[in-house]
C-alpha cells in the first residue's frame, strides 16, 4: 500500500499550526505559541537565515574595524629604521640646499648646486621608497605629504629638468639643469624658488624629513636640544654646546647664536608633539587641559625669548609664529583661550574644560593642521637659533653637506 508523502506532510503542518494556535489562545499566563509560529515562519521561508547572516557579519565588520583601529594604533609606534635613515640624510641635503647662492652663475658654482641636488634627489628618491613600505601609518602620513608638496610644483621642477616617475620617485637631467643657469630662460631664478630659503621646496623637505625621523625612530627628534655639532664624520653630541662668544653681541645679526630660543623651541616641539598625539575628546578633559596648559606655558617662554634674540632670522621666524597664532584668534577663544596683545597665550581653566574638545583636536592634529603649521615654524626658529656662526664661511661638498672653513666641522642635526 503507497503513502501519499504530499498529504501527510500537509498533515502534520496543519496539526502543528492547530496546537500552536491553541497554546497561543490560552490566558496570559500561559504557553504563548504566536511567536514560535512566527519564528517558524521565518526559518520555513528563509528570512530568519538571511537575518542571522546578516547580523553575524555586522558582528565580523565591526569586529574587523576595532582590530583595524588598534593595529592602526599600534602601526603608528612600529620602529622603522629604513625611514629613519632616509629621512636624517633627507634633512642634511635638503638643509644645505635651503643656505647655497643660487645667483652665483660661475661654472664651479653651478656644478656645487648641481651636486647638491643630485644628492637631495637621491635621499628624496630613498624615502620615498622606504615610506611606501614603512608599516608606521605616520611615517606614512608625512611620505605622502612629502609628495604632495612635489606635486603641487611638478610644473616648475619639469622646467628645470627634474620629472616624476611611476613610482613616485623623481628624474634628474643634469645637463638640462645646468643649461638653465646659462639661457635666458629664467630657470635659474626657478632653482632659486625653489630650493633656496624659507618657505621653499627644500625648507618644506627638511620639515617633513624631520617629523618623518621622529615618528620612524620613535627617538630623539631631529630637533632635539640634545643635537649639536661635532667635527670629523658628522656625528653628533649629547654634550652641552659651548656658547659662542659673538652670542653677547648686541647687534642684531643673521648668524648671532641664540640658546636661549633653541632650548625653547626643542621644549615647545615636545609639548606641541605630546598634544598633538594624544587622545582628544570630552572624557579626558583634564588630561587635554594639562596637556595644552603646558603647551601654553612652553609657547610664552619662546616668545619671550625670541623677543631678546640677537638673531634676524628667529626674530623673523617668531613673528611668522605670531602671525599664525593671531590667525585663529577665533578658534582659540572658543576654548578659553586669549590671544593677548603681546601674542603670548592666556588659559582660562573653567572655560576650557567646557568648551568641545572637538575644538582642540580639530586645531592641532592632522596633516595641514594649525599644529603642524606651528611645528614648521619651531622648527626652523630652533634650526636659525642654534646654527648661528655655523652659517658663516661655509663650503659645500658634493654631497651636498657643508662644513666651515676655519674649523673644518661638518652640520649635522640628526642621529
Amino acid at each position: 500500500m503507497g503513502i501519499n508523502l504530499n498529504g501527510l506532510s500537509s498533515g502534520l503542518a496543519d496539526t502543528y499550526s492547530t496546537l500552536l494556535s491553541g497554546a497561543g489562545s490560552g490566558s496570559s499566563g500561559g504557553f504563548d505559541g504566536s511567536s514560535l509560529l512566527t519564528d517558524y515562519a521565518a526559518i520555513k521561508n528563509g528570512s530568519y537565515g538571511k537575518m542571522m547572516k546578516s547580523y553575524y557579519a555586522k558582528m565580523k565588520t565591526e569586529e574587523g574595524e576595532e582590530n583595524e583601529k588598534t593595529s592602526s594604533s599600534k602601526a603608528k609606534k612600529v620602529k622603522d629604521a629604513s625611514s629613519a635613515s632616509a629621512a636624517s640624510s633627507l634633512y642634511r641635503s635638503a638643509s644645505a640646499l635651503g643656505n647655497l647662492n643660487y645667483d652665483d652663475r660661475s661654472e664651479e658654482n653651478v656644478q656645487k648646486i648641481t651636486d647638491a641636488v643630485s644628492s637631495f634627489i637621491k635621499d628624496y628618491n630613498s624615502l620615498m621608497k622606504s615610506g611606501a613600505k614603512s608599516e608606521n601609518t605616520t611615517v606614512q602620513k608625512q611620505t605622502d605629504a612629502l609628495y604632495d608638496s612635489y606635486y603641487s610644483n611638478y610644473k616648475l621642477f619639469a622646467k628645470i629638468g627634474i620629472t616624476m616617475n611611476s613610482d613616485r620617485t623623481l628624474s634628474f637631467d643634469e645637463d638640462s639643469f645646468k643649461k638653465g643657469f646659462t639661457d635666458d630662460s629664467g630657470r635659474a631664478g626657478t632653482v632659486k624658488t625653489l630650493f633656496g630659503g624659507i618657505g621653499s621646496f627644500a625648507d618644506k623637505a627638511v620639515d617633513r624629513a624631520s617629523r618623518i625621523y621622529r615618528a620612524a625612530g620613535d627617538g630623539e627628534a631631529v630637533t632635539s636640544s640634545k643635537a649639536k655639532y661635532t667635527s670629523g664624520s658628522g656625528s653628533t653630541s649629547s654634550s652641552s654646546s659651548k656658547t659662542n662668544s659673538s652670542s653677547s653681541n648686541k647687534e642684531i645679526s643673521k648668524t648671532a647664536e641664540d640658546p636661549a630660543s633653541a632650548a625653547s623651541a626643542s621644549t615647545l616641539y615636545k609639548s606641541l608633539e605630546k598634544l598633538s598625539t594624544m587622545d582628544i575628546n570630552n572624557d579626558n578633559k583634564d588630561k587635554v587641559y594639562d596637556a595644552f596648559s603646558a603647551f601654553v606655558k612652553d609657547y610664552n617662554n619662546l616668545i619671550k625669548n625670541t623677543n631678546d634674540s640677537k638673531n634676524s632670522n628667529v626674530i623673523n621666524q617668531a613673528n611668522y609664529l605670531k602671525s599664525l597664532v593671531s590667525g585663529n584668534k577665533s578658534a582659540f577663544s572658543r576654548m578659553g583661550v586669549t590671544v593677548n596683545s603681546d601674542k603670548t597665550l592666556s588659559i582660562d581653566e573653567t572655560k576650557f574644560k567646557e568648551a568641545d574638545m572637538g575644538n582642540v583636536k580639530n586645531l592641532f592634529t592632522g596633516v595641514y593642521s594649525f599644529g603642524e603649521k606651528m611645528t614648521d615654524r619651531i622648527n626652523s626658529i630652533y634650526r636659525y637659533a642654534s646654527q648661528g656662526e655655523s652659517l658663516r664661511n661655509k663650503t659645500y661638498t658634493s654631497q651636498g653637506g657643508y662644513s666651515n672653513v676655519d674649523t673644518g666641522s661638518t652640520l649635522d642635526t640628526t642621529l
